[in-house]
C-alpha cells in the first residue's frame, strides 16, 4: 500500500470524532437512530450500512464529504442504537424503514449511499420509490451476484449450519477482519463498537434478525432488476473482497461480478482499488471521498 496513503489515514482516523447522536420515530413506531452532520441546506447523501453494522462505519467518509454536503447515517432497525422488536426482518422491511425516515425527516429528494447489504436496500428504494432517490452510491454491494434457486438454498444451509449467526466477539472479530485486506485500527474500532451493542442485545433476538435478513436478501434478489435504474450510479469495489463473491459457488474476481453488474445498469461508474477488501469506504476512504466530491461538484468522476 502506498505510504503516502498510509499516512493520510493515519492522521484522519486519529482526528475522527463521532458527533452527536439522534434519534426519529417512524409511523409505524420504529426509533431510528442516526448521525446528521453538514450544511443543512446541502444536498444530502443517506448512508445505510450493511448487515450486522451501524452507522458509525460510515465515519471515515462522512467526517470529510460533510465539509460541503450532508450526511445523515442510519442505524437500521436491529443495529447499532435503533430500535429493536419483533419486526419482519428483510429487504422490504428495510426499505420501507428508509423511505420512511426522509418523510420523517421532510427531506424530498437524496442520494442514497449503501454498503454491502445497504447497498441492496437502497437499489430496491431506488427502484420502488425513483422520485425521492437523486443518485446511488454503492460500496460492494449485495445483489451484484446472482444466486440460482439452488445455489441460493445451499449458501442459506451453509450460513445456518456455519459459525456466521454465532454472534458473539470471537466471531463478530472474525467476520470484520475477513472484510479487510489489512487489519487495523480501523477494523479494531468497528469491532470494538459492534461488541458494544451485542452486549445490549438478546442474543437469540439478535441472531433471529441475522437469520431473516440474510434469508431475505436471498430471496428478494434484484441482479435482473438493475436494468430498471434510472439514476446515475457510482460503484465501488476493491479487488481482494473475500465476501464478494461467494468463492465456493462463483469462482471470479470481484471485478468481474462488479463489471457483469454495471453492465447492466443504464448510468454507472465502476471504481475498483487493488490491495482493498469489502470495506471499501474505509480501506480507501481518501480516493473515496475525493471522487465523491467530485461528482457532486459537478465534474467527471472518471477523470
Amino acid at each position: 500500500m502506498n505510504p503516502k496513503y498510509q499516512s493520510k489515514k493515519a492522521k484522519f482516523v486519529a482526528h475522527m470524532k463521532v458527533p452527536e447522536q439522534k434519534y426519529t420515530r417512524l409511523q409505524s413506531d420504529i426509533e431510528i437512530a442516526y448521525l446528521d452532520q453538514g450544511p443543512k441546506n446541502a444536498e444530502i447523501i443517506v448512508f445505510i450500512h450493511g448487515l450486522a453494522n451501524a452507522s458509525m462505519v460510515w465515519q471515515w467518509n462522512t467526517l470529510v464529504l460533510s465539509e460541503t454536503l450532508r450526511c445523515i447515517s442510519i442505524d437500521l432497525p436491529g443495529n447499532g442504537l435503533s430500535s429493536r422488536g419483533d419486526y419482519n426482518y428483510g429487504m422490504p422491511f428495510y426499505q420501507d424503514c428508509v423511505l420512511e425516515f426522509l418523510q420523517a425527516l421532510k427531506i424530498k429528494k437524496a442520494t442514497l449511499a449503501g454498503h454491502s447489504m445497504g447497498g441492496q436496500i437502497a437499489i430496491g428504494c431506488a427502484l420502488t420509490a425513483s422520485n425521492l432517490v437523486k443518485d446511488l452510491l454503492l460500496f460492494a454491494p449485495a445483489g451484484f451476484e446472482y444466486y440460482t434457486p439452488e445455489e441460493a438454498i445451499l449458501w442459506e444451509s451453509a450460513i445456518r449450519f456455519g459459525n456466521f449467526l454465532n454472534m458473539d466477539e470471537l466471531h463478530i472479530a472474525q467476520s470484520i477482519n475477513a472484510s479487510f485486506f489489512q487489519t487495523s485500527e480501523d477494523s479494531k474500532k468497528i469491532i470494538e463498537t459492534l461488541n458494544q451493542y451485542i452486549q445490549k442485545n438478546n442474543r437469540n433476538s439478535y441472531r433471529r434478525m441475522l437469520d431473516m435478513t440474510i434469508s431475505s436478501m436471498l430471496k428478494n434478489q434484484i441482479f435482473y432488476d438493475l436494468k430498471n435504474i434510472r439514476q446515475p450510479v457510482l460503484v465501488f469495489f476493491g479487488e481482494e473482497d473475500m465476501l464478494i463473491p461467494n468463492r465456493f459457488l462463483h469462482p471470479v474476481s470481484p471485478s468481474e461480478i462488479a463489471r457483469k453488474a454495471c453492465s447492466e445498469i443504464k448510468q454507472s461508474f465502476l471504481f475498483t482499488y487493488p490491495q482493498t477488501g469489502h470495506f471499501v469506504q474505509i480501506e480507501r476512504a481518501v480516493e473515496v471521498n475525493h471522487t465523491i466530491k467530485k461528482y457532486f461538484n459537478g465534474q467527471n468522476p472518471v477523470t
